[in-house]
């Protein structure tokens, strides 16, 4: 009997234990880890979110939400959540509480995104809200819209295409008929005679008389060509022997180069001493020049001047 009394005793011990750690978990699950401080924010549209929805900042959970409150204006109707939050932690004035969510099948989660500002928030005050962006509605949205599109306006441009190409391709089919098939046709005759006159012109050329006449014409060719090339390397034999000549120039006017300016200075002098006498030169040639003309003129006058020296006298004088 006393055995039986220890059984209940320590069964009902380890159930109060489980019960208590219970209790303990649940207060874990419900964010409560100590005293809270409240804070607001509002959204228009606060699907997911209600009691016990978690309160992170930067990813770290601080608290819950403890209150969703509808709020109608004229505005519309905004609903304004009550954020419970550690108490004592630190919250700047230009943070962003935003809803978001891990991953499509995940819960949602009030997310503060941490501002810069230096002042904290004080409790009770409002945190600018920002919503999530809802891919779900977005998509049905865009498939909306893309609906009305197909619907209103690419249907009937399909349709309009559709009777455009139907008109075009009827239109060409007659062009093709009525006027281009004959164009072509006349075009291609014209041609088709140009080429056989080209031919018949061509056949004319390479007759028996004019090939003996090409076969020369290339002989000719080949012939001057093997002439060209004996004139290159005369050309370039000359060439080779005109570096020669200018080589030994340049040797023979390196070797002499002193003499060569003592030339040039001797030269130069002479024509120094000319241009300073060239006038006294001239001077005396033209008085020279002055009395052969006076001589000349006398021996046309009285040739006898040569033999006997003295003019004869002129009887006609009385």
């Amino acid at each position: 009997m006393r055995r039986d009394t220890i059984n209940y005793l320590v069964v009902g011990i380890f159930v109060l234990t489980m019960f208590v750690l219970l209790l303990i978990v649940l207060y874990q699950i419900t964010g409560r880890s100590g005293p809270t401080e409240h804070y607001f924010v509002s959204y228009g549209n606060v699907e997911g979110i209600k009691y016990g929805t978690p309160v992170l900042y930067e990813g770290y959970q601080v608290g819950q939400v403890e209150l969703v409150e509808p709020v109608r204006s004229g505005a519309g109707t905004q609903f304004r959540l009550t954020l419970a939050v550690r108490e004592g932690w630190q919250i700047p004035s230009d943070s962003i509480a935003r809803v978001v969510k891990s991953g499509l099948l995940s819960a949602v989660a009030i997310d503060i995104k941490e501002g810069t500002a230096d002042t904290p928030l004080t409790p009770g005050s409002e945190i600018r809200g920002e919503e999530a962006a809802d891919l779900f509605g977005a998509m049905a949205d865009v498939a909306s819209d893309l609906r009305a599109l197909s619907r209103e306006s690419i249907r009937p441009l399909l349709d309009n295409i559709n009777q455009q190409v139907t008109v075009l391709s009827g239109d060409l089919q007659s062009l093709t008929r009525e006027s281009l098939r004959p164009l072509l046709d006349q075009d291609m005759k014209k041609l088709l005679d140009r080429l056989n006159h080209s031919a018949d012109q061509l056949a004319e050329i390479l007759s028996e008389d004019n090939r003996g006449n090409i076969d020369r014409i290339l002989a000719n060719l080949e012939n001057a060509s093997g002439s060209l090339d004996q004139l290159l390397v005369r050309i370039e034999e000359s060439r080779t022997n005109l570096d020669k000549i200018l080589n030994d120039v340049n040797t023979v006017v390196t070797s002499n180069q002193d003499d060569i300016r003592s030339a040039v200075t001797d030269l130069r002098k002479s024509l120094h001493t000319v241009s300073q006498h060239i006038e006294a030169v001239s001077h005396h040639m033209e008085g020279s020049s002055r009395n052969m003309h006076e001589f000349t003129r006398q021996i046309r006058e009285n040739p006898s001047v040569l033999l006997r020296g003295t003019p004869q006298p002129d009887g006609a004088q009385p």
